[in-house]
């Protein structure tokens, strides 16, 4: 039985923080992704259950879980958003003026180290358009209208999203000079640190970790930038992208390594919001900019 009304009226607003926290388990992850103060979640919810005339989550060491009733305002909530976004994609996808906002999402190291000018020539080319840059990994930003293109290394894209293939990464292992005048990742390599991801062992598999068997994982780190930014201070050995590694003052790749292929690169918006003129004018514009960074992206590979 779906959750009851005693009396209040629900504000969507708050629906749309009960789903963000229901997504993260946690209120303050849901906060941060919201970009509102954990105790302004607090008061919304508080304001949903009052609305709802029960309680929608219980509060346990583990996170947030959903009550019964929760669990089905959540159904039913997830299900009238989805509906909400198809219906905007819709009407956005019309939109054939190249003015207003369009929100891009791209991984660290894309926006940090390599798309940040032509982001820039973009803005100045269009001026009528306004680019916000999210740094994000995750494909759900296009699925849930949290943005518009998306900046991704994938082999198969979902096939809800459309684009284009614009290249292909190349890895490579990267350390410092001043780290390898101290270690040695082929003579000693139990002496070495190897800078994984935090994800498990996904990153023993890589095919620039399975050539250095012997260096142990001593550390995790969940961002190439991140990653770059501690084998500046010896912290150890990465895998960068080529266009990273190559291009950082005193970073070097380590005796051995070569640019590994890993992941091809795309650039995407959802199938609905493809005849949006904003959309379609910033996917070509980027496309046609990484046809110039193949040497940069594959690192002398082939």
């Amino acid at each position: 039985m779906g959750p009851s009304r005693k009396g209040s009226q629900m504000n969507w607003d708050d629906v749309k923080i009960f789903l963000a926290i229901a997504q993260a388990r946690g209120l303050k992850k849901a906060a941060a992704k919201l970009g509102l103060h954990h105790t302004s979640c607090a008061r919304r919810i508080k304001a949903l259950e009052d609305a709802v005339g029960a309680r929608l989550f219980d509060r346990r060491p583990q996170g947030y879980v959903l009550t019964e009733t929760g669990r089905d305002l959540f159904q039913s909530a997830t299900k009238i958003r989805d509906e909400f976004n198809a219906i905007e994609c819709d009407i956005l996808g019309r939109d054939t003026r190249l003015e207003g906002t369009i929100c891009v999402t791209i991984p660290n190291g894309f926006a940090t180290h390599l798309l940040m000018p032509d982001i820039v020539d973009f803005m100045e080319l269009y001026p009528d358009v306004t680019v916000e840059v999210n740094m994000t990994y995750a494909m759900k930003d296009l699925a849930n209208r949290e943005a518009d293109v998306a900046i991704r290394h994938a082999d198969n894209p979902p096939e809800s999203l459309a684009g284009k293939r614009v290249g292909r990464v190349y890895f490579s292992a990267y350390a410092s000079l001043a780290y390898l005048q101290n270690h040695d990742p082929v003579a000693c390599p139990e002496d070495c640190r190897w800078l994984g991801w935090g994800d498990g062992s996904r990153h023993l598999a890589w095919p620039e970790k399975k050539k250095y068997p012997a260096i142990p994982v001593r550390g995790n780190l969940y961002s190439d930038v991140l990653q770059l930014a501690a084998i500046e201070e010896g912290m150890g050995i990465a895998s960068l992208p080529c266009f990273m590694g190559d291009s950082a003052a005193g970073i070097v790749r380590i005796p051995g390594a070569v640019p590994v292929a890993r992941d091809w690169i795309w650039v995407l918006a959802h199938k609905d919001m493809m005849s949006n003129a904003k959309v379609r004018t910033f996917i070509d514009f980027i496309a046609d900019r990484f046809e110039g960074y193949s040497g940069r992206l594959s690192g002398g590979g082939d």
